[in-house]
């Protein structure tokens, strides 16, 4: 027997709004919607309140909300790392250090102590995170830049941050409540510009859906009982309407508390960005008449883009596991198109993890920026493990995920258009992701955007695929970073890479470097080492040379077939750094060192056993018959610095870069040219450009690279720095 959400609210003492939101988390066990409607189990148990759970456990000693401890009195190292978001290695290091304190046994913490620690952490009053790129621990409001262009509703949004030094979510929720009735009396002519909420939360408006819309944001908030002195300011701010940007969304993104936007994966994307990735869709189908879905629309700024482009509001579906967000959504959609019925609303821009349930229907086009670094408790693990090829024990992320959900949503010949870091095309972690795409789909388009997310540095990109099983790359339209071309001939491609930063003609000469003939690589055959990380290098690095001190270098030390005078010192404790290579690597008879970031690779010659940091890594070739000043020559070249810019697009110089460049062997006679012409640079300081441009000729001689071929290369390459003085 079911019951209506009506008899719900009266068996469950709450409000019909929050039995309709608990019903559309999926947290009343049975209930289902019929024709629009939810209809409840009469025996469904009543759910508990998240929001009173959450404010019990405001000061638990998770630095996130959904952390579970065991029953004992001391934790775990995997615990402590989940709790205070550090790797294992992390964790270590500062037990070595001093820096984290175990129980007498050597394995576990007191809870207590990790309590105190993980709440320091939190409020800055430790500060050992905070120079983290990941910084999970970081809590506070924060004002979310290049999501708007309107500089006075920016402005409104900076002085409610000023004004307030706490924000709870009630209060958060009239806040949005009062700007929306602002929104929405802008829409419709109505000369209230700060128009007071109504207690009763039943005539906002006379519109019966806006009302219903706002009662649900406004949620069992009682005016008459709240105080709202903390948030006086904000009723004498004005906002302004702008069709086209998601106001509401900027409001809530900015205050929200910021580690719980990390700990989800949020990050909302830029108004320019959405533009990118609808043009992408413009230039690859018709959009009209399609029906659109983005699982994870946070408050709708792509649902807005796409109704600003003339598709129809019916038309468009979002769901995302941010209550808020989707209230906002609604919000949003409604003040698009008024026509649209409160059911409709519900029915297509729901509350819901899209990786456990999703819509049953498959759309035309999905889209969206799914969540970057999502954090899963085990028991969600355990479920995508089980449902997900791209799901994986270790290193589980979110965005390959939402890569394959967004194929399963997919009609045949539909569109995935997606906003997502650019080491999804590279790395070797979402190996997975590049299989399923190269199976299931074909290439449409390739947005290079460099750091597209305001304090976010991570280069990335709006990938448009087509689900239609072919694998083609030809048609794709590629732009960005100074380049805008459309491939003209289907490539090669396979799941190790998928490498679009190239024209027809450069692709041409990848292809040509990658068939010399003879060709050996060192993946397998060298050693390579990190640098030394300190942990602390203002505590370990010396500008002198002391006693027991000696020469350390760094990246920006180093040039191609030189080193920089001495700056920095070190005294050789590896026992006392966060982490070291093997000793012997650092003194071996002879070595390369090369920069970790450079725009091309810069490697240089050492035979004096020096120590480097980990800006400043190393190389010790064991290619046989192959000598480490002609590896030196090749690693130097315009046409190595070509091809791992090309394929790789990288200003990070990793391991599988150099590994993936074919050296070709030639005979010991013609390497010792090529070392001669070396050892002239190596011993003398003058005319190095010359003397690079004699083995640069020689090196692509050896490549068999024909007179074309040569002056696409170092086109490529002419305004770059070749970091040879």
């Amino acid at each position: 027997m079911f019951i209506s959400v009506s008899d719900a609210a009266e068996k469950f003492n709450i409000s019909k709004r929050r039995v309709q939101v608990l019903c559309e988390q999926g947290r009343i066990e049975g209930a289902n919607m019929v024709s629009g409607v939810w209809l409840i189990p009469t025996d469904a148990p009543k759910p508990e309140d998240a929001r009173i759970r959450k404010t019990q456990n405001a000061d638990q000693l998770s630095l996130f909300d959904n952390f579970e401890f065991n029953s004992n009195e001391s934790i775990s190292l995997n615990e402590v790392c989940d709790v205070l978001s550090i790797s294992t290695a992390t964790a270590k290091n500062w037990i070595r250090l001093g820096k984290l304190n175990s129980l007498d046994d050597g394995k576990n913490f007191s809870k207590e102590y990790i309590t105190k620690l993980a709440l320091e952490i939190k409020s800055g009053k430790d500060g050992r995170l905070k120079n983290r790129r990941n910084k999970k621990s970081v809590s506070g409001k924060t004002l979310y830049k290049d999501y708007i262009k309107c500089e006075s509703n920016y402005a409104v949004v900076e002085n409610i941050l000023a004004s307030c030094n706490h924000i709870s979510e009630d209060e958060l929720r009239v806040i949005l409540s009062h700007f929306a009735l602002q929104l929405y009396n802008q829409k419709y002519g109505i000369d209230e510009p700060n128009p007071w909420l109504p207690s009763n939360h039943t005539k906002f408006s006379d519109n019966a859906v806006f009302n219903q819309l706002l009662s649900d944001l406004m949620g069992t908030i009682n005016l008459l009982e709240m105080d709202t002195s903390n948030i006086e300011a904000v009723f004498s701010q004005h906002i302004q309407l702008v069709s086209c940007e998601d106001t509401l969304g900027f409001i809530y993104i900015s205050l929200r508390d910021l580690s719980e936007r990390k700990q989800t994966g949020a990050y909302y994307t830029p108004e320019q960005t959405v533009t990118t990735l609808l043009n992408g869709l413009r230039f690859s189908c018709d959009t009209e008449n399609m029906t659109y879905c983005d699982p994870c629309c946070g408050t709708g700024n792509f649902l807005i883009g796409l109704a600003n482009n003339g598709v129809k509001v019916a038309n468009i579906y979002g769901q995302d596991i941010d209550e808020l967000s989707i209230l906002i959504a609604r919000i949003n959609m409604f003040l698009l198109d008024d026509t649209i019925s409160i059911d409709d609303l519900r029915s297509h821009i729901t509350i819901g993890d899209s990786l456990e349930k999703s819509y049953s229907s498959q759309f035309s086009v999905v889209l969206g920026n799914p969540p970057w670094g999502y954090d899963y408790s085990k028991k969600e693990i355990m479920y995508l493990l089980n449902n997900y090829r791209t799901a994986k024990n270790k290193g589980m992320e979110s965005y390959d995920l939402f890569i394959e959900k967004g194929l399963m949503l997919l009609k045949e010949d539909g569109y995935l258009a997606y906003v997502l870091p650019e080491a999804v095309l590279s790395v070797n972690s979402h190996v997975q992701a590049r299989e399923l795409i190269l199976e299931q789909t074909s290439f449409r388009f390739v947005d290079y955007l460099g750091n597209a997310f305001s304090g976010v540095q991570c280069p990335s990109i709006v990938l448009g695929l087509q689900k239609d099983g072919e694998g083609h790359t030809a048609g794709c339209k590629v732009s960005g970073n100074e380049i805008n071309y459309i491939i003209q001939t289907d490539r090669a491609l396979d799941a190790s890479l998928f490498a679009f930063g190239m024209n027809d003609e450069e692709y041409s000469c990848i292809d040509a470097i990658n068939r010399v003939p003879n060709a050996k690589f060192l993946a397998g055959n060298a050693k390579f080492a990190l640098g030394i990380v300190t942990g602390n290098n203002k505590e370990y690095i010396s500008s002198s040379k002391e006693y027991g001190y000696e020469i350390v270098l760094k990246g920006s030390d180093i040039l191609r077939y030189s080193i920089k005078e001495a700056r920095n010192y070190i005294r050789f404790a590896p026992e006392s750094f966060q982490q070291v290579a093997p000793t012997e690597l650092y003194r071996a008879k002879e070595k390369l060192l090369y920069r970790f970031i450079s725009e091309v690779p810069v490697f240089t010659y050492d035979d004096k056993q020096t120590l480097s940091l980990n800006s400043c890594n190393i190389l010790i070739p064991q290619i046989e018959g192959m000598e480490i000043k002609y590896i030196l020559a090749v690693l130097n070249s315009s046409v190595a610095a070509f091809f791992i810019s090309k394929k790789f697009n990288s200003v990070k110089l990793l391991r599988s870069h150099i590994e993936a460049l074919p050296i070709p062997m030639i005979s010991v006679s013609r390497q010792r040219e090529i070392i001669e012409k070396v050892d002239g640079i190596l011993n003398s300081p003058t005319n190095i450009s010359k003397k690079y441009v004699d083995i640069d000729e020689a090196i692509m001689d050896i490549y068999q690279l024909t007179s074309l071929q040569r002056e696409i290369i170092r086109n490529a390459l002419k305004v770059k720095n070749l970091f040879l003085t």
